[in-house]
């Protein structure tokens, strides 16, 4: 479970539609391509790459449902707390990740996003293949990473599936 202490309170993450509302009004950023994918999806592609914005805007949302939300400076103190206890940011990075990751909430948003990323190298020019290739391999490992030791099926946009597992 993902908790932090915030100011001597134990909190926990929830996944409600407090999260995603707050997700897409606060982060719902436009893409390269002028898109905008979503707050959730924002906010899971930069726990895969380790980003500390996506680690904040992961608590903000994640304590959306409470009546009395701490705020940001509150939950970046805490955060900066756990980080000089933990003495690194994996920690924080993995339990965010998995508990957004295995969501009933987020599940099938989550198989939508692998999905569409195996997609997307399937659609991709010849001269993108292998850049998308390198960064779809780039994210499944970062994902690896962050569930730890743990199967992880993938699922093929030809809907096989493949089982990644770091050994």
């Amino acid at each position: 479970m993902a908790q932090l202490n915030i100011a001597g309170a134990g909190y926990t993450a929830k996944f409600t539609f407090a999260f995603k509302n707050k997700a897409d009004k606060e982060f719902n950023d436009v893409d390269a391509h002028g898109n905008r994918p979503g707050g959730f999806n924002q906010i899971y592609q930069g726990l895969l790459q380790f980003d500390l914005d996506a680690l904040r805007a992961f608590w903000l949302c994640g304590l959306a449902h409470l009546s009395k939300q701490p705020s940001r400076i509150e939950i970046e103190a805490a955060l900066e707390e756990r980080i000089e206890e933990d003495g690194d940011v994996e920690p924080l990075f993995q339990e965010a990740f998995r508990e957004i990751d295995e969501s009933g909430f987020f599940k099938k948003a989550v198989k939508t996003f692998w999905e569409n990323l195996e997609l997307f190298e399937s659609v991709a020019s010849e001269e993108e293949k292998e850049q998308a290739k390198a960064g779809i391999e780039m994210m499944k490992t970062a994902r690896v990473e962050l569930l730890g030791n743990k199967q992880i099926a993938l699922v093929k946009s030809n809907k096989s599936i493949e089982t990644q597992q770091d050994i």
